[in-house]
C-alpha cells in the first residue's frame, strides 16, 4: 500500500512558540502509536511551516516568499494566535491572516484543505504599549471573524494546548482517511443482534466495578489494560453485539465497543469513536482506547 502523508501546515504568530513545539510534539507521537499499532494503514502526518520548509530567498517581501514556497497543497491548515496577530503584509494584517485568506480561498474553490483555528485564553498582562494594544485589537478582530464564518476552538492555558489539540486533530485525520476510503456495500456489513455476548457482558461489569471501586494508578491501569485484551479476544464472536454496547450506558459496554472497533475497524463508527475523545463524555482510558481505534 503507498504511503497515505497527511501534510499539516502551521500558521501562528510569533508569541506562540511554545504551542508549535507541542503541536510538532504530539504529530510524532501520533505518528509512533500508528506505526507500532497500525503499520499496515502506511499513515504519516507531516508537519509543514516556515521555519523548517522555506529557505532564504528575494521577493516582494517575506510572506511573499513563504507563499511561492509552500503551495496550498497540503491537507489541514492549522492556526494558532494568542496575543499577536502578527507582522503586517502587503495585502493583511498580519502573515498569519494572509496565509488563513489564502488557505480560505482555495478551500472555496476546491474543498481543501480543512481549516483548524485555535485561540488560547491564557491570561495577559494589561498592555503597556500602543504596539501591544494594536496587535491585540487585530486579534480580537480576526477572532470574531472566524467566529462568524465557521467554527473556532479555544484552550484555557498553553498548558492545556496539547490535549486539546489532539481531540481535534484526530478527528480532522479520521475524517480525511474515511473520505479515502471506497463506500462499502450495505451487505458487507454485520448483521446486528440485540443479543449481549455473555462474556463480553461479564468483562464490562469488572470494568465498571474496578472503576468504581479502585483508585487510580498504575495498578488499575493494568487490569483495564487487560480486561480490555480479553474483549478483544472475544471481538470475533461479539460483533452481532456492537450496537448494543455502543449506545448503552455503561462504560464497560462502551469499551467492549472500542476493543471491537479495534480489531475490525469500520468506517462507519468513526464519528461515534470521535465522540469518546471528549472529556465531558468519557474518562481518559477509554478516550486513549477510542484514538488507538482511530488511528
Amino acid at each position: 500500500m503507498a504511503q497515505r502523508i497527511i501534510s499539516i501546515f502551521l500558521s501562528t504568530p510569533s508569541d506562540v512558540a511554545e504551542e508549535r513545539r507541542a503541536l510538532s510534539s504530539l504529530i510524532s507521537e501520533i505518528n509512533d502509536v500508528v506505526a507500532f499499532l497500525a503499520p499496515e494503514r502506511n499513515v504519516n502526518l507531516k508537519l509543514i511551516h516556515y521555519e523548517t520548509n522555506v529557505y532564504p530567498n528575494i521577493g516582494s517581501d517575506a510572506q511573499d516568499v513563504i507563499n511561492t514556497q509552500i503551495p496550498i497543497d497540503y491537507d489541514i491548515h492549522f492556526g494558532v494566535m494568542w496575543k499577536r496577530c502578527g507582522t503586517p503584509t502587503k495585502s493583511a494584517n498580519s502573515g498569519t491572516v494572509e496565509e488563513f485568506e489564502r488557505a480560505l480561498a482555495h478551500r472555496e474553490k476546491t474543498g481543501k484543505p480543512t481549516i483548524m483555528f485555535y485561540f488560547s485564553n491564557e491570561e495577559i498582562s494589561l498592555p503597556t504599549t500602543d504596539e501591544e494594544l494594536v496587535q491585540l485589537k487585530k486579534v480580537m478582530t480576526f477572532r470574531r471573524r472566524l467566529e462568524t464564518i465557521g467554527l473556532t476552538a479555544a484552550y484555557p492555558t498553553r498548558a492545556e494546548f496539547r490535549e486539546r489539540a489532539r481531540i481535534g486533530l484526530l478527528r480532522a485525520v479520521a475524517d480525511l482517511l474515511r473520505d479515502d476510503m471506497p463506500a462499502r456495500a450495505p451487505e458487507a456489513d454485520a448483521v446486528v443482534s440485540p443479543v449481549l455476548h455473555e462474556t463480553v457482558a461479564t468483562l464490562a461489569r469488572q470494568y465498571d466495578e474496578i472503576r468504581k471501586e479502585m483508585g487510580s494508578g498504575p495498578t488499575r491501569t493494568r487490569r483495564m489494560a487487560a480486561i480490555l485484551e480479553d474483549m478483544k479476544a472475544e471481538a470475533p464472536a461479539a460483533q452481532g453485539s456492537l450496537a448494543f454496547l455502543m449506545s448503552d450506558n455503561s462504560a464497560g459496554h462502551r469499551l467492549a465497543a472500542i476493543a471491537i472497533l479495534q480489531v475490525f475497524p469500520s468506517r462507519q463508527h468513526v464519528h461515534w469513536l470521535a465522540d469518546r475523545l471528549d472529556p465531558e463524555q468519557e474518562k481518559p482510558f477509554i478516550s486513549y482506547q477510542a484514538a488507538m481505534a482511530l488511528l
